[in-house]
């Protein structure tokens, strides 16, 4: 398997699994990581969702 291709998955994975959760990660301070809730910042939450979706499918179009 093609490193691309796991890391497409991966984006993919994450951003899904946001939208089954309600909560995508969205970076870190030190080694605590920051969410973006559904509830509490549904704007920056969908957009974070879009780019891990939008970014992990171009990459697997890219590599397959």
């Amino acid at each position: 398997m093609n490193l691309y291709v796991i890391l497409g998955l991966v984006l993919v994975i994450v951003g899904v699994t946001g939208v089954l959760t309600g909560k995508v990660i969205a970076g870190s301070k030190g080694l605590k990581p920051n969410y973006y809730s559904r509830y509490d910042s549904p704007f920056l939450f969908y957009l974070f969702v879009a780019f891990y979706i939008s970014c992990g499918s171009f990459v697997l179009v890219q590599s397959l």
